[in-house]
């Protein structure tokens, strides 16, 4: 019997073609300021899948990953959010990394 309330299984992420990854490193004073929120907030308007953390160095951490004008969207948007005197951000990119695409469907704040 099938039941009408059984639960469908969710699609799983797939890898978007021409999708790229990018860890990107952020050091300086982003802990504390609202720096993942920012990023976070980034993402989404950039379309960028991929997750963003704090590290216990005082750094943060993030993975990007879409097209490459959506990875260079999302970097420059993070990068003028830094610049802007109305944040109390002040960072600085400190490493780039690409790394091969995941299958993935949002963006994602994680704990330490």
């Amino acid at each position: 019997m099938n039941w009408p309330w059984r639960r469908k299984p969710k699609p799983q992420p797939s890898i978007p073609t021409g999708a790229i990854r990018r860890r990107l490193t952020y050091t300086g004073r982003v802990q504390a300021v609202g720096f993942r929120f920012t990023v976070e907030y980034c993402a989404r308007e950039a379309g960028v899948t991929g997750w963003v953390r704090n590290m216990e160095d005082g750094s943060v951490l993030c993975e990007a990953q879409g097209t490459s004008e959506q990875v260079r969207e999302f970097r420059r948007l993070v990068q003028e959010e830094m610049e802007n005197p109305r944040t109390f951000i002040d960072g600085r990119l400190a490493s780039e990394e690409a790394l091969d695409p995941k299958p993935e469907d949002r963006f994602s704040i994680l704990n330490l």
